[in-house]
Formats: structure tokens, C-alpha cells, sequence
């Protein structure tokens, strides 16, 4: 039907978000489920999140979608999940201890895992035919995805799954990919999160016929937190995964550079991971573990805000990288950015807003930490511009109208297409 402007504004549509399970703190593709339930519920849409796997009890993304009246239902009991988690540690320790045969186990381990998730696609289709959502949003490409496709297409729902990294990374889920992308062909619509993304996904999915552009949506306070600091020490931050992809040792090697041109620098660290004791140890090495502290892992609202408060500089040297929370999130705290010049990172950040180095060259990310370290007038002009920017493209206010058009337009509410109310967003026009 044809829907006029006003009416419009008073369409209501039941939106399902679903995925495997929530992977824990800092990740992307759980905080942009979340986001997407919680502040489409705000505008006064029916939304609510499909897990297979039950969270744990004291989960904080969890605890968000109960303080915004998101209901979360999970299809698996907790039994299973905990034999399963159990299962797949016995399978890491094997690796380990077997490393020639690791690759065979991991397969055999991925092949079971698939098996598994299809016993739950008659509840799942059981859960689509009671709710009777619009539209269906799978994100993370694993079985568990593979199974709510399937289920959602045989249940005749509109079905959108959202590659929120680049596809066939990070390097050893070929394989997971390989498998992934058969179920592509039943989803309605597949989407990205950045205009640079669609181009690498487009080279490594031919067979898509054409992607959307879904930003996704990062909420900061309008504190006072986001002024740049006073104090004489430059602070450097970094969240992420404390792992080998995420450029943990090149970070420690830029840190360590940026020391020899200015000894007032400092790096506060968040996150946890295999590197953590490798960086520490290069730190004593350099003598340099009293100018780091590592704060652990942030997995509330408020820890986040007040981790960004107390940086002046966001760094994160990624090998291979999707669209970051964590430098949407710096910005929208008028945070400089120094990052890698790899996936969806240079839709983000261009000259006005931070630095981008090549990936692994710990001397490019030593010379960009020394220039911010030495300018604090270069970084207050980068943070008011990384704050504009993240007002214009990650804000609810900027990103919903494209949301809300892009699933108008699939449930064929809107039949007419693209351009009223989304034009105003930057990547309006990816979505034509």
C-alpha cells in the first residue's frame, strides 16, 4: 500500500534481531543488535532479540534490553550451552596438544557445531510462526546464523543478514565462510556497515546481487566528558582484544617510540587477551610498565564513558578490521584517532579526524602517537571534527530514518522507495 508522510510516522513494525549468542564484552556485532532493539524501541517500534544460546546470568547487554523492555528469548537451555562450552574448550586443548592435527579438529569441531544448531530450526520456525515479526536481522556468520536463515525463509519472513566485518576474515574462517554463504541466496536483503565494506564485500560475494548500507549506532552522553583534557601528560588509549590481529605488539612498539620523543606519554589499555603478557613483557623490557596501565575489560555504559574521558588519544593498529565500536565510540568523545588503514577504518577516519598508518609498520604508528603527543592544538581541532562526524553518521538521530526506510521498503510499506526520509545521512544514496 501507499503511505503517506504522516502515517508514516506512525508505522509500528515488529523487528526480530537474532544471533547465535552474545560473545561477550567488545564485540561489535552484540552492541549493534542491541543498539538497533533498543533505540528502535525507543521510536516506538516492537522489538525484541532471538539468541540460541542462553547469556549468562550477570550479562550487561542483557541487563540493557531489560531496562529498555527488549525481550530476549533464547531457543537452547542452559545445559546445552554449558556442555557445548564445555565440548569446545576440550577441542581448543586438543589443539594445542595435537597442533599438526589442529586444523582436522577444528574442522570435525565446526562440522558438529553446524549439526547441532539444525535440531533447533523447528522451534526457531515454532518462535517466527508465534510472533509473527516483519522482519527478521541475522548478524555473525556461524551455524547458529545459518539455521535462523533457514528458518526465518522457511516461515516466508523477510530475512536481512548484516555482515558486520569483512567476509573470509580474520584469516582461518575460510571455511566457516565457505559454508556461510549458501544461505546467502534466502536472505531478502544483505547489508554492511560502511560504503568501504560494500566494496570489499561485493569483491568477495559476486554472487550478492546487490548491499545496503546500514550504519551502525553508537550512543554517547552529552557530558562534559568530552572536552580534551588538561593535565601535561598525553594519554593514549586502546580497546579491543588483547590479540595478535587487533596490532597488540605494534602498539606496544609505537608506544615505545612515541616515549623516546616525549616522556610525558602514557597508555591505558582495555580488553583482555592471549597478547597481554607478551605486551607486558615488552613494556618491562623498555622499562615502560609504570606508563601503562591496563584497565581490563569495560562491559557497561558508564565504564566505557569513563574510559574515554580519561584518554587523549584513541590507537588501534588492526591487521584486519570491520567498522569499529571503539573508534565511533572515541570520537563520539571528541577523541583523536590513530588507526590502521585497513576495511571499513577509512570511511571513519580521514585527515580532519586522525592519522592512518599502514598495518603492522610499528614505526608509522610511533611517528603518528609522537605528532598528536607534540600538538595538543592539532588534537583539539581532530576531536571537535571526529565528534561532528560521529553526530552526522552513528547517532540514532542520523541513522534511524535509514533504518526504519531500509525495512519499510523490504516489507513493502513503503513500495515507493529510498529518498524521503533518509536523504539526510551521508550513505543515503548506497541504499537506492
Amino acid at each position: 500500500m501507499t503511505v503517506s508522510n504522516n502515517d508514516r510516522n506512525k508505522l509500528s513494525m515488529k523487528i526480530v534481531y537474532c544471533k547465535t549468542a552474545f560473545a561477550g564484552p567488545i564485540s561489535g556485532a552484540d552492541e549493534i543488535a542491541v543498539m538497533y532493539a533498543v533505540e528502535l524501541k525507543k521510536a516506538g517500534h516492537s522489538t525484541s532479540v532471538l539468541l540460541v544460546h542462553p547469556p549468562a546470568a550477570n550479562d550487561s547487554l542483557a541487563a540493557r534490553l531489560r531496562d529498555a523492555n527488549v525481550p530476549l528469548t533464547t531457543l537452547a537451555s542452559p545445559a546445552f550451552t554449558a556442555s557445548l562450552a564445555a565440548a569446545r574448550k576440550l577441542a581448543l586443548r586438543a589443539m594445542r596438544t595435537f597442533s599438526p592435527a589442529s586444523g582436522l579438529i577444528r574442522s570435525k569441531s565446526r562440522r558438529v557445531v553446524f549439526d547441532l544448531m539444525q535440531r533447533y530450526h523447528e522451534r526457531c520456525c515454532e518462535y517466527l510462526k508465534r510472533e509473527k515479526p516483519d522482519v527478521v536481522h541475522v548478524l555473525t556468520p556461524d551455524p547458529g546464523a545459518m539455521m535462523l536463515i533457514r528458518a526465518a525463509h522457511a516461515c516466508g519472513v523477510p530475512v536481512v543478514y548484516q555482515e558486520v566485518g569483512l567476509p573470509f576474515h580474520p584469516p582461518g574462517f575460510e571455511e566457516v565462510y565457505e559454508r556461510f554463504v549458501t544461505v546467502l541466496p534466502l536472505c531478502s536483503r544483505v547489508a554492511v556497515l560502511s560504503p568501504g565494506l560494500m566494496q570489499h564485500t561485493s569483491r568477495a560475494l559476486p554472487q550478492i546481487p546487490s548491499l545496503s548500507v546500514l550504519p551502525l549506532i553508537s550512543h554517547a552522553s552529552n557530558g562534559a566528558n568530552h572536552s580534551a583534557r588538561t593535565s601535561s601528560v598525553v594519554r593514549f588509549g586502546f580497546a579491543a582484544r588483547l590479540e595478535y590481529l587487533k596490532g597488540a605488539m605494534q602498539l606496544i612498539d609505537g608506544f615505545r617510540r612515541a616515549h623516546q620523543a616525549h616522556a610525558n606519554v602514557e597508555l591505558k589499555i582495555a580488553g583482555e587477551g592471549s597478547q597481554r603478557e607478551p605486551m607486558l613483557g615488552a613494556l618491562r623490557k623498555e622499562r615502560l610498565e609504570r606508563k601503562c596501565e591496563f584497565a581490563g575489560v569495560y562491559n557497561t555504559v558508564p565504564g566505557r564513558e569513563r574510559f574515554m574521558s580519561e584518554i587523549d588519544v584513541f590507537v588501534l593498529p588492526s591487521l584486519t578490521e570491520g567498522t569499529p565500536n571503539a573508534i565511533i565510540e572515541a570520537m563520539a568523545h571528541e577523541k583523536p584517532i590513530i588507526a590502521t588503514d585497513v576495511g571499513g577504518i577509512p570511511d571513519l577516519v580521514d585527515e580532519s579526524v586522525g592519522i592512518l598508518v599502514p598495518p603492522g609498520d610499528g614505526k608509522a604508528l610511533g611517528q603518528a602517537m609522537t605528532k598528536l603527543a607534540g600538538d595538543a592544538e592539532l588534537r583539539r581541532k581532530m576531536g571537535i571534527a571526529a565528534r561532528l562526524s560521529y553526530e552526522k553518521h552513528f547517532t540514532s538521530h542520523a541513522v534511524l530514518p535509514l533504518l526504519t526506510d531500509f525495512y519499510e521498503r523490504l516489507t513493502k510499506l513503503d513500495p515507493a522507495g529510498p529518498g524521503r526520509a533518509n536523504g539526510h545521512h551521508p550513505w543515503a544514496s548506497f541504499n537506492a
